[in-house]
């Protein structure tokens, strides 16, 4: 596997008004998150060639439901109108032709008009800033994430401790909601319909309404697994004695 490029800098100013966009059919960037991607379809890999050749930018957006037929995306139908603009990190080339990128979110846009379907898509966009307020109710917003977070930390073996410093670390609340909704374990519509949240409050407000969620599925799943265990201590016990 061949590595390639080091990592430029990237300003706001530096970031054009047309993308060429990689369509996403199973995760979803958020700014300032990292993701690593794997790139198969041909088009796809000529538009990262292209793009690790100039600015290393690529627009990176959600389908809305699987696509039929390898490599056919109907941009009007097919694609959600909010993506988030991203940075190759890195990119590799394996043995089997395929492509390994770590991508950056750098912020996200709304498609404007489609300006090129082949051999990959290409769009204009308008570039999305957060709408930002600061009173009270958002640092209690912040505050309640943040318990509720390490919460779903405690309960999940998959998720390192060392998350939970990260989030308490985080001091822009619209920033500490896009990396509570990138990794909890909600579906890709959920994690879509935050990205497409430009209001802070109202991003606060849907992202803890998710993580409510996800803490009484792993609360539910915990206490059932204690009442099984339970049960099985029960009868062994009872097997013991009667032996």
């Amino acid at each position: 596997m061949t590595e390639k490029h080091k990592t430029p800098e990237i300003t706001a100013e530096k970031i054009p008004e047309t993308l060429p966009i990689l369509p996403l059919f199973d995760a979803a960037l958020f700014p300032k998150m990292v993701l690593p991607l794997v790139v198969m379809q041909p088009e796809s890999i000529q538009l990262v060639d292209e793009a690790m050749s100039q600015d290393r930018l690529i627009g990176l957006v959600v389908a809305k439901k699987p696509v039929e037929g390898e490599g056919k995306v109907n941009a009007r139908d097919s694609l959600n109108t909010v993506g988030t603009v991203a940075l190759i990190l890195k990119m590799a080339k394996t043995e089997d032709n395929k492509l390994q990128l770590l991508a950056q979110g750098l912020g996200r846009f709304e498609v404007k008009k489609y300006e090129q379907e082949k051999p990959y898509l290409k769009a204009s966009v308008k570039h999305i800033k957060d709408i930002e307020t600061k009173d009270k109710e958002i640092d209690a917003l912040m505050s309640n994430m943040i318990d509720q977070f390490s919460r779903v930390a405690e309960l999940s073996p998959g998720l390192p401790q060392e998350i939970v410093v990260m989030a308490k670390s985080i001091q822009e609340p619209g920033i500490l909601a896009d990396m509570i909704s990138s990794t909890i374990n909600s579906s890709l519509e959920e994690k879509q319909q935050v990205l497409e949240i430009y209001d802070i409050k109202k991003r606060l407000k849907e992202v803890t309404r998710l993580l409510n969620y996800q803490l009484e599925i792993l609360e539910l799943g915990s206490k059932i697994q204690s009442q099984v265990k339970g049960d099985m201590d029960k009868r062994q016990r009872e097997y013991f004695l009667r032996e």
